[in-house]
């Protein structure tokens, strides 16, 4: 089973939203029992106030026909990197607040998510910029590189 976190400031947009894509996409490809999917936040926040998906998360991914279900913030641990085999961030500075908590990076799981594609960048975080469209849009081309990278470095999704 190939285990994924997606990671974000606050686990309500950014995180959630490629959480939802990508559990579409493996579907989709018929391998969902080979695949566990989560996200989670860097920073305690949103989960010590039991915060949900952000509603400009939750129409983007309706208008898209994208299935969801009730997700609540959480704060990535120590432990998540035991257990996920990759850590997806969406921007540098998550990459850096997760080696905080997690320490450092000794199996090389975390990535950006736009790293697995041919423009290598930061997502910008809809929460600041209101524009959930342009964060659809990377995590969808981000989810799509990073699944057909996942299916060639595990024979096409045949790892147990």
């Amino acid at each position: 089973m190939i285990k994924v976190l997606f990671v974000c400031l606050g686990n309500i947009c950014r995180s959630p939203m490629a959480e939802f894509v990508f559990k579409q996409m493996v579907a989709e490809k018929g391998l969902s029992e080979k695949f566990y999917i989560d996200s989670a936040a860097t920073e305690g926040f949103n989960e010590m106030c039991h915060a949900g998906i952000h509603h400009g998360t939750r129409k983007k991914l309706t208008e898209m026909q994208i299935s969801f279900e009730e997700h609540y913030s959480r704060q990535i641990r120590p432990r998540d990197y035991v257990y996920f085999d990759y850590i997806i961030a969406m921007d540098d500075r998550n990459i850096d607040d997760i080696l905080e908590i997690v320490g450092p990076d000794t199996e090389r799981k975390i990535y950006r998510l736009l790293d697995f594609t041919d423009e290598p960048r930061n997502i910008r975080d809809p929460w600041y910029t209101g524009n959930f469209d342009e964060s659809y849009d990377d995590i969808s081309k981000g989810c799509r590189a990073f699944l057909e990278y996942l299916l060639k470095e595990n024979n096409d999704g045949k790892r147990d």
